[in-house]
């Protein structure tokens, strides 16, 4: 698993202040986009003064400030001052090594979750979703999100998605997430058919360190999924004010999918595991084919070896019986071969399935 093009922020020393917050040297400030709709009308765009933020609060019924970056703790201080963020949840969001999770404060949520891509290698992005009674904040890692097509729902009208409140919206991008892990695990599955076919037919040392490297990336996948789980059923039977009834139904949806995820991946967990096995288990029998075919050649020559040991000693012959000997020698061996070879062929153990 590889981390990706992306600045982790600065790790606080030991026993720094609760919710102490700390640029990455040589940050740069974040792009933070901007998305406020009603049911009829919305407006996007960049944020680059982020006191517009404050102004727009109250004149659209969701808000929608997505922040790509979190190492730049100016940006990250300033946006949870205008929304009134808690100080520990700004911090579990630029901390990026956070497991899922929900932590409930008076009047907002926070939202930890992973967003899993492979890119080509598995890549796994922490995103922190903070839910208020009118706005939903995002903070990722980078640039660049599976929430496309939540932003396109938005610009094209959706009734329900344009209708609805911010835990409506903080739903379609968890929900976004979640489902975008269901094609990353179809990919090791096929990756996985495509090695059963080379492992029974041609088995390579390839083979066998491209499975631990699946292995080693279903693990981390299911570490990245698993927390979500918990989090999402403790949210569901606490949901809260921020929470209306109606979307609760949507976050049970959503949990089926964790569930549906964490299932395949505990699949492909095992079929790569029996691929392994299957590995050692194809090398060992072409190994014992090798073995049976060495020691069925020396079964063969060591009588013969015997046999021109004994005619090759210091022996007087007489002188009449000279000429027959090597026709009567060499016939006794090809005669000892032929007896052998047909009793290997018999027993199965010459060209033989067993």
């Amino acid at each position: 698993m590889v981390a990706g093009p992306f600045q982790h922020s600065a790790r606080l020393a030991p026993g720094s202040a609760p919710g102490t917050l700390v640029t990455t040297p040589g940050a740069q400030p974040p792009r933070v986009t901007v998305i406020g709709y009603a049911p009829h009308e919305m407006t996007e765009h960049l944020a680059d003064d982020l006191e517009t933020l404050r102004h727009m609060r109250g004149k659209w019924p969701v808000l929608w400030i997505n922040v790509d970056g979190v190492a730049h703790a100016e940006t990250v201080r300033k946006i949870g001052e205008i929304f009134c963020l808690h100080r520990l949840a700004l911090e579990d969001a630029t901390h990026v090594h956070q497991r899922a999770k929900v932590d409930v404060f008076e009047d907002h949520l926070f939202i930890v979750a992973k967003m899993v891509r492979l890119c080509p290698e598995l890549d796994l992005e922490q995103v922190g979703i903070f839910l208020g009674p009118d706005y939903v904040i995002t903070f990722q890692e980078r640039i660049g999100d599976p929430l496309e097509p939540v932003r396109d729902r938005i610009r094209t009208g959706h009734p329900r998605l344009r209708c609805a409140g911010p835990d409506y919206l903080a739903y379609a991008i968890l929900d976004a997430i979640i489902d975008h892990c269901f094609p990353v695990v179809e990919r090791y599955a096929d990756a996985l058919d495509d090695l059963e076919d080379e492992v029974i037919t041609r088995p390579t040392r390839a083979n066998i360190n491209q499975l631990h490297l699946i292995k080693r990336d279903l693990m981390a996948l299911r570490r990245a999924v698993w927390p979500l789980r918990e989090a999402l059923g403790n949210l569901l039977r606490e949901p809260g004010d921020l929470i209306h009834t109606d979307t609760v139904v949507y976050l049970r949806d959503t949990q089926d999918h964790v569930f549906q995820i964490l299932d395949l991946v505990e699949a492909y967990r095992e079929v790569a595991s029996s691929l392994t096995e299957l590995y050692l288990s194809t090398v060992s029998n072409k190994m014992n084919e090798v073995m049976k075919v060495l020691t069925m050649f020396a079964s063969i020559f060591i009588p013969l070896g015997f046999l021109t040991g004994v005619y090759g000693m210091n022996i007087e012959h007489d002188r009449n019986t000279w000429l027959w000997n090597w026709p009567f020698v060499l016939g006794t061996m090809v005669a000892l071969a032929a007896v052998l070879v047909g009793y290997f062929w018999r027993k199965g153990w010459l060209f033989g399935d067993e």
